[in-house]
């Protein structure tokens, strides 16, 4: 049998298994944690999966190269979108794609894939109107939204503002195609079941709603109008205040408090948080982005599966939740657990390392000589490990 054998600095290894032993005690004692959270089933309404009935649906999808390559320009990538679809028991598919190249923040590049994937989203519904397409149901990867949104407004004549437009001309058509839509988190970071506790939960939604139900069950915690303003003030004054709780509640009710700089920070994003969220939903501007307060969250275990799905549901089509959650979980993949139609576009619409590098070729081919310094890397040694 075959090993590689490799050189590590043994001051790397005493700090490595350092942290090793940290995490793993860490971990452990999770148990107890999650024997609480279990409790918190008593306070949700926890539902049986009903049988799934047949549903024509599309998921859209998008992914750029990542990490993006670093250039003395830029950073650079490719970004690919498009959407798998099986409707009347036939399978569609489109893909489609752009270069980033910008000299922002590279954080920037996940809003401008999100801005393509809900584009397109949009286009799919508007060619449902137009008889081109049929659907009952779109899913796409994340959320409906994007940030920031559905907490704020993007500011006007800001960079961000086109996500006031496209979050709207998505949910416009959703609602005249009579098209439900859903999103699903892989990546859950929220911590909307603090509300369930009344305090901010050491855990994400994932691992809490993991330890609440069993295979084949889902629940509710209800639509976003309701679910945020409870949210925002366990957010602000718990997970982010700590020791400074009670005194930013009262600062927040406009009663005298002793607050730190971040504590009175925090008191005004609170204050702030019902004014700007009641924008979202009575803006006259983008009207249809109201449909965001009816966007409900629910939880749900696959049978056969042990960790818990997160998923946003605008209804629009009328379908219902149960049978829309039935559905998703019927459909779902022995190896993800996600719905099998969001994992075929997820590698529909991959982009691979060597795209773009190849595509940074063809663009280095067509850059006058005098500005190829441009296309260089930042970073030679990184690059170079990066490819070999």
């Amino acid at each position: 049998m075959e090993t590689l054998d490799f050189w590590v600095e043994p001051d790397l290894i005493i700090a490595l298994r350092h942290d090793v032993e940290k995490y793993a005690e860490k971990i452990s004692k999770l148990r107890g944690v999650l024997e609480e959270l279990s409790s918190l089933r008593k306070f949700v309404d926890v539902r049986r999966l009903g049988p799934a009935r047949s549903l024509d649906v599309y998921a859209v999808d998008s992914s750029y190269g990542s990490p993006p390559l670093e250039l003395i320009g830029g950073v650079f990538t490719v970004v690919a979108y498009g959407y798998v679809g099986i409707s009347k028991g036939v399978q569609d598919r489109f893909l489609t794609g752009a270069l980033y190249f910008s000299d922002g923040r590279e954080g920037d590049i996940s809003r401008f894939a999100a801005l393509l994937e809900k584009r397109l989203a949009a286009r799919l519904l508007e060619a449902k109107i137009r008889g081109e397409k049929q659907l009952d149901l779109l899913v796409l990867d994340g959320e409906i939204a994007i940030h920031p949104l559905p907490f704020n407004l993007a500011v006007k004549g800001g960079k961000y503002e086109e996500v006031n437009k496209v979050v709207n001309r998505l949910l416009r058509w959703a609602i005249e195609s009579r098209t439900s839509v859903v999103a699903i988190a892989k990546r859950v970071r929220s911590r909307y079941l603090s509300v369930l506790a009344g305090r901010c939960l050491p855990v994400n939604d994932k691992i809490t709603a993991s330890a609440m139900l069993q295979p084949g069950e889902y629940f509710s915690i209800g639509k976003l109008r309701d679910l945020l303003p409870k949210w925002a003030l366990i957010h602000y004054a718990d997970c982010e205040g700590g020791g400074e709780k009670e005194a930013i509640l009262k600062c927040y009710r406009g009663e005298s408090a002793k607050l730190s700089p971040k504590g009175e920070r925090l008191c005004r994003r609170l204050q702030e948080f019902d004014k700007n969220f009641d924008e979202v939903l009575t803006s006259a501007t983008y009207p249809y982005l109201r449909g965001l307060g009816d966007v409900e969250v629910v939880y749900y275990v696959p049978p056969g599966h042990r960790t818990a799905v997160r998923v946003e549901v605008f209804d629009s089509g009328n379908i219902g939740v149960d049978k829309i959650v039935s559905f998703l979980a019927s459909t779902a993949s022995s190896i993800t657990g996600y719905p099998q139609i969001l994992d075929a576009v997820d590698q529909y619409v991959r982009v691979s390392p060597d795209l773009v590098e190849a595509v940074l070729t063809a663009l280095l081919s067509k850059t006058p000589g005098a500005l190829s310094y441009l296309m260089w890397p930042t970073n030679v040694q990184k690059r170079i490990a990066g490819r070999f």
